[in-house]
């Protein structure tokens, strides 16, 4: 799946970017003809006016799209409105417009080209309206960025799309939306909660790292893989509940670790079921789980002997079960040392409680 969409994301750039050069201008607007006939804005020499309105056609001819660059680090630009004609946002149009605060979106965009608001410092809110797939480090850097409002037909979100918007505080999430690619809301440290649609598929790696504030997240139906890293030293994430449609969850997801270090922990507790993603996940790094179907608090995963702690007398107990020098424990022990959930007490979980005890996973 996500290699599908990374080349999907690929094609569609390269296709909505597509023109052919014969230039000419218009009240300030550079443009060029399109092989469909329609006009691609290229370029923007006024260089006073603070709003700026995209016309819809030019001699009677639709404009379809903001080319690649067409309006980066052009300073004196505070407001842009975008016509119902235009499809497409071109890779770096509004790139380093450091002073545009307000875009409004046609609603035909269909797609946001690669960096194509980054560092927008100035930018305070966005409504995607019906685009369909924001592509990478689009909003990257947008630091005044509060409010992102994706409207039913956003699909893909791009790797780093919305990176280090450290005042975005309010997603309004898309139904439609199918894939969060890496790091697609890294560093955005005002995110307090999040609700996800029920046909996402896929959260990529480290796509919510550093979010500290970031204390609710709530999943929905679909059958959803989570990447490693996804939410990574998300400190305020100290409770979850993961249902069962959650089928993949990688290394470190919900880790937590210190600056300039490489080691990791977990401060978060889960509510899972016994058979989940979620639970072999708890088992394998040493987190609380209270299992939905039995209302039972796992805890202390590791602990052999039933002692109350995790040691390496436990890691020595499971040793001497994988070469059969001791019977398997009761099942209530069982199910707190199979940490690998593959049924069997071996030599791995040997070594994970031994990570345990080292308090590195």
């Amino acid at each position: 799946m996500k290699r599908f969409f990374s080349v999907l994301l690929a094609v569609i750039m390269v296709v909505a970017t597509a023109s052919v050069a014969c230039a000419a201008n218009y009240n300030g607007f550079n443009y060029t003809k399109n092989d469909d006939g329609t006009y691609t804005i290229t370029g923007y020499t006024d260089f006073y006016t603070d709003l700026v309105t995209i016309p819809e056609k030019i001699n009677g001819i639709n404009v379809t799209a903001i080319g690649n660059g067409a309006f980066q680090q052009k300073n004196n630009i505070e407001i842009v409105r975008i016509p119902k004609t235009v499809t497409t946002i071109g890779s770096m149009a509004f790139y380093g417009c450091k002073n545009l605060s307000s875009v409004v979106i046609g609603d035909n965009v269909q797609s946001i080209g690669a960096k194509a608001f980054n560092s927008c410092t100035s930018l305070t809110g966005i409504n995607l309206k019906n685009v369909q797939m924001v592509g990478e480090y689009a909003f990257y850097g947008c630091t005044a960025l509060k409010e992102l409002f994706c409207g039913n037909a956003l699909k893909v979100i791009g790797q780093r799309a919305f990176h280090s918007c450290t005042q975005l505080d309010y997603i309004k999430m898309s139904d439609t939306l199918l894939y969060i690619s890496d790091y697609a809301f890294s560093g955005c440290t005002a995110i307090a909660s999040i609700k996800f649609p029920d046909v996402l598929g896929y959260i990529g790696n480290s796509a919510f790292k550093g979010c500290t504030a970031l204390a609710s997240v709530t999943f929905g139906t679909g059958e959803l893989e989570i990447a490693s890293y996804a939410f990574e030293s998300c400190t305020a994430l100290t409770a979850i509940t993961i249902p069962d449609n959650v089928t993949t969850i990688g290394r470190y997801a919900f880790a937590v670790r210190e600056a300039n270090s490489t080691e990791f922990s977990h401060i978060i507790t889960f509510t899972c079921s016994m058979d989940s993603a979620a639970m072999a996940y708890a088992r394998a790094n040493g987190i609380p789980a209270t299992i939905t179907d039995t209302n039972q608090t796992l805890s202390n995963f590791g602990d052999m002997n039933s002692d109350g702690r995790v040691t390496t007398e436990d890691a020595n107990l499971a040793l001497r079960v994988a070469a059969c020098l001791d019977y398997a424990p009761e099942e209530d022990v069982f199910i707190l040392c199979d940490l690998n959930s593959n049924g069997t007490i071996d030599t791995d979980d040997a070594r994970r409680i031994l990570m345990i005890v080292a308090g590195i996973v």
